[in-house]
Formats: C-alpha cells, sequence, structure tokens
C-alpha cells in the first residue's frame, strides 16, 4: 500500500542502557544514543499493524549478516537438523561465513608484493593468540589459487591447520635466506618466538596441519623446519629448491626433523603425497626421531633422498640412537645423485615397496653406478618389495644383471640389512654343454650370504626344478661357496643336466652366477627370486 500522508513526524532520543526503550507511537522515531540503535513505532493494531511494539530500524553501524539466517538444506524435507522436524537449527550468516577462515579475510593478497607480514598475523592470530586458546579456536586457515610472495620465516604454532587449493595452484614464493616454515612450541608469543631448547612434550608443537599448496625457493635454505613436532600431518605438498651442481649446500633441505632428547623428539607424524625438488637433503634428521610415516612420496632431482643419523654421536642427549622406526612406503625417487634412502644411525626403519629410477649414478646413469639406492650403515633397518632399475630385462644393454656383465654394478641395497628382493626375473638357458656359461650376476659388499629361489623348466626336454641356490661369500679369502638344494620332476636321471656354478668379479663388485646344459638344443628359462643377508 503507497504512503499518501504523513500525519506525525516524531524524534526521540535517548540511553537505552540507561532508561531503557519506551513504547513509541505509530511512526514515531527513536534513536539510542549510547548504543548507536534507530527504532520506530508499529502502530496500533487497529490501525493495521500486526502487533503493538517497536520495529528496529537497521542502519550501516548494523552488521547484516547477524539478522539474516541460514538453514542447512532449508525445505528439503529429508533432512532435519533439529530435534523437532518443525524446528530446524538457525544460524546467522556471520556464523555460516565464519566456519572457513580464507586468507583473503586478512588482506592476504596474490602477486609479488611481499605478505610476510600478513601471513604471520593470520597465523598468530588464530593459532597462537590466548583469545582462540582451546578447541574453539582450532580452525583452518584457506589460501585460494594464487602465488603468494614473503621473504622472512612463517612461524607456525601446535594446531596451524593450512590448506591450500592443491600442488601448484596454491604457490607460497619464499624469497628470504632462512627457513621458509618453522615450527614453534606453545611459549612462543607474536614478539618472542621459541627455540627447541625451550620444547617439553607438553609444549612442543603438535596436532598441526598443512595440505594442498607448493613452496618455491630461491636460495639455499630449507623449506619446512619441524622442531620436535608431533602428531602432525602433511599431505598434498610440494617443494622445489635450486640443487644442481652448482648448488650442494648442507642448507639445502626440503624437510628437517629435529629433535631435544628421545622424548621430546618429532614422532608420530605422517607425510603423504609430499613431492620434493631440487634440494642437497631432501628429507635430513641426525637425530633421534621416531615412529614417522611417509607415504606416496616423490624425491627427484637431489644429491640424497632420506639422508637420517648422518653425524649423530651417539652420545648427547638428541642423539643417543639416531632416527628409529621410520616407514618409507610407495615412494618414488629419480634421478637421486646419491643414495636415495642413507641411515648411518638409528634402527627399526623400514623401505617398503618404493621405486628408484636413475639413483646412485651421479648424474651418468646405471652404467656407471657408484652408489647403492640404500644404504643401512647402521644394524636393524629392512628393505622390502623395493624395486630397483639396475635390473633391467626390458633394455638389455643397460640391465647389469643378466646382459651387461662389464660395467660397475653397485649393490642396490648395502650394508647390515636384510633384503627381500620379490620381483621374479626369467632368464634363459641356452646350450652349454662344455664349459660353464655367463646367467646372471649379484652385486656384493663385503661377506654376504644369498639365497636364489628359482623354478627351472625346459622347453624341450620333460624336466622341471624347484630349488634354492645358496650362495655364500667370503671376502676374507676372497671365495664363494655354492650350494644347490632342488626338487625335481620329469625323465629320470637328466636333473643334472643342467649345473650351477659361481665365481666372483671383484673388479665390478659382484657374483656372477654360470650354469652349464648338455641338453641339446635346449633352451630353458629360469624365473627366480633372490634375498641377501650382509
Amino acid at each position: 500500500m503507497a504512503v499518501v500522508q504523513i500525519s506525525r513526524i516524531q524524534l526521540r532520543r535517548g540511553k537505552e542502557n540507561t532508561t531503557g526503550l519506551p513504547q513509541l507511537a505509530s511512526g514515531e522515531l527513536a534513536w539510542a544514543i549510547d548504543t548507536q540503535k534507530l527504532y520506530i513505532g508499529n502502530g496500533a493494531v487497529g490501525e493495521g499493524a500486526p502487533a503493538v511494539g517497536n520495529t528496529r530500524v537497521l542502519t550501516e553501524i548494523d552488521n547484516l549478516l547477524d539478522y539474516g539466517t541460514y538453514i542447512y538444506k532449508d525445505g528439503d524435507a529429508d533432512i532435519q537438523t533439529g530435534a523437532d522436524v518443525n524446528f530446524p537449527t538457525v544460524r546467522t550468516l556471520q556464523e555460516r561465513l565464519d566456519d572457513t577462515v580464507s586468507s583473503a579475510s586478512y588482506g592476504i593478497v596474490s602477486g609479488s608484493t611481499n605478505q610476510t607480514e600478513v601471513i604471520q598475523r593470520a597465523i598468530d592470530d588464530l593459532f597462537l593468540d590466548k583469545r582462540y586458546e582451546g578447541a574453539k579456536g582450532r580452525v583452518t586457515l584457506e589460501f585460494a589459487p594464487g602465488e603468494y610472495t614473503f621473504t622472512s620465516t612463517i612461524y607456525l604454532p601446535s594446531y596451524v591447520s593450512i590448506r591450500g587449493a592443491g600442488k601448484q595452484k596454491t604457490i607460497f614464493n619464499f624469497t628470504g635466506t632462512t627457513t621458509a616454515f618453522e615450527f614453534v612450541n606453545d611459549t612462543s608469543t607474536k614478539l618472542v618466538r621459541s627455540t627447541i631448547n625451550s620444547t617439553t612434550y607438553n609444549n612442543q608443537p603438535k596436532f598441526c596441519a598443512l595440505s594442498g599448496f607448493t613452496v618455491n625457493l630461491t636460495q639455499e635454505v630449507a623449506a619446512f623446519k619441524l622442531n620436535a613436532v608431533r602428531d602432525s600431518v602433511f599431505e598434498n605438498l610440494e617443494a622445489n629448491g635450486i640443487f644442481d651442481v652448482s648448488h650442494q649446500s648442507n642448507n639445502g633441505i626440503g624437510i628437517g626433523l629435529y629433535a631435544l632428547s628421545s622424548l621430546v623428539t618429532c614422532q608420530r607424524n605422517k607425510f603423504i603425497s609430499v613431492k620434493l625438488n631440487r634440494f642437497t637433503y631432501p628429507v635430513y634428521a641426525k637425530q633421534d626421531i621416531f615412529n614417522n610415516y611417509f607415504g606416496n612420496g616423490e624425491i627427484v632431482n637431489s644429491r640424497y633422498g632420506f639422508n637420517f643419523g648422518t653425524g649423530a654421536d651417539l652420545s648427547s642427549t638428541s642423539e643417543q640412537y639416531g632416527p628409529r622406526k621410520n616407514v618409507i612406503e610407495n615412494c618414488y625417487f629419480e634421478y637421486i645423485n646419491r643414495e636415495a634412502i642413507l641411515i648411518s644411525n638409528g634402527y627399526g626403519n623400514r623401505s617398503r615397496s618404493n621405486t628408484f629410477v636413475n639413483v646412485g649414478n651421479d648424474g651418468a646413469g646405471n652404467t656407471n653406478a657408484i652408489y647403492s639406492f640404500i644404504q643401512f650403515v647402521s644394524n636393524g633397518n629392512t628393505s622390502s618389495q623395493d624395486n630397483f632399475d639396475r635390473a633391467n630385462l626390458v633394455n638389455a644393454g643397460v640391465d647389469l644383471s643378466s646382459h651387461n656383465y662389464v660395467s660397475n654394478y653397485s649393490k642396490e641395497v648395502s650394508g647390515k640389512v636384510h633384503v627381500f628382493e620379490k620381483e621374479t626375473r626369467t632368464v634363459v638357458l641356452n646350450e652349454a654343454a662344455t664349459i660353464y656359461s655367463n646367467l646372471i650376476r649379484i652385486p656384493y659388499i663385503g661377506s654376504s650370504g644369498f639365497e636364489i629361489n628359482y623354478i627351472l623348466e625346459s622347453s624341450v626336454f620333460t624336466q622341471m626344478r624347484r630349488g634354492k641356490l645358496c650362495l655364500t661369500v667370503d671376502t676374507n679369502t676372497n671365495t664363494i661357496q655354492v650350494v644347490d638344494d632342488y626338487e625335481y620332476t620329469g625323465t629320470a636321471g637328466q636333473d643334472t643336466n643342467i649345473t650351477f656354478n659361481a665365481i666372483l668379479n671383484t673388479g665390478t663388485g659382484t657374483i656372477i652366477v654360470q650354469h652349464k646344459n648338455t641338453n641339446t638344443g635346449d633352451t630353458s628359462t629360469m624365473t627366480y627370486t633372490y634375498s641377501a643377508i650382509s
């Protein structure tokens, strides 16, 4: 209905918190000076008002989001959010929007402008500031796709949760000369950041979550420094350093894990789908880190892969053991100049089902192999079902196990280790009636024992053997003993038509397994796996 006449305009003012709000006359305005609120009288029911009372008039001072309401799936009869279907849970729009925190809410912008101060302000406000102490303040800071530049270390406290839009979608470009992201304990303040020396089990950084972003470095520095971090998750991350032949600094670390003691240490952390590219030490830990999991990761174009326990003195409070009981599983390593996994000190560490391509060759390819893929200097570590490309039957010219007997063949897994090589390989045993012919070779370092489990089957004759070829190497005397224990089925008396021998080639560091086959015109095949202990 159009307004055709205004019969009376009145305006009152006063202090709402002192005198209260009186009943206003129809159309009468009242301004509360202390609360800065504006009201208008509803009018009488006889005039057509639905009820006697006052109605608040919203102004620019009011937050409109506090007055809009939000109901999840409003109008959907199959959704019941409240105790009664007729009374759903109602929230303000402000409450709904505050469920997540966007980087834009703190004025963090994409581009080349230095965002160090605003990124740190957001993290401190959400996770460090005591106003947010407790579960209520443990939200997630979300970064939209874009590139964010910062020049100084960003400090991360307990419960920090940062989520980007994904690798190569949310990108942090760090141009500083210190660590990009460093974790601090609960004694930290905005003005004074903690050091690891003030850390205890109760105040150490914990229950953190970083996911969905890339970090690009322009200097030989560390991407992530974990000072005694526990019970945290790092997922779908990428860090790119600057390693090459001219950049091989000890400071070039992708993820560094540090401890104050065997109790106050990095433990029970999970690193899932993390890619590390171009670092001297993609994953580095000298001290007593414990029970961390690295799964489905990727390490490429680096000097090492995992470097654990190198330089630990085994006497300091934080270096009594070296890294222990950590799992590296389903990870991919490519173009690693030296060892992809080097454990100098520590025990109980497990490498499982990892893939290694062009590792340990100092950039020169498998025919110039120098280092092992994995080296366990200390006792008590295992490699199981790992995949190595030096024994690659697809490429006969490069395959170092059964075709190339000239090139150096560094052992895939070296040191004090029990290796389970469960992937089957197949070789052909042609007729060799008078002299032993080279069949396969296996690398060795030091006195070692090998078990080759095989199935031997002739394509021409009725001969089939299942056996175990045991090789014992004594490097003190440079001798090898061969024992062939087998079960045979086929033509009687022909089980010895194929025999095995083994010799040491100290020049290439390998055992050459040979065969003699007196079956005329035969092409038998041998499918085998092997395990080793040294």
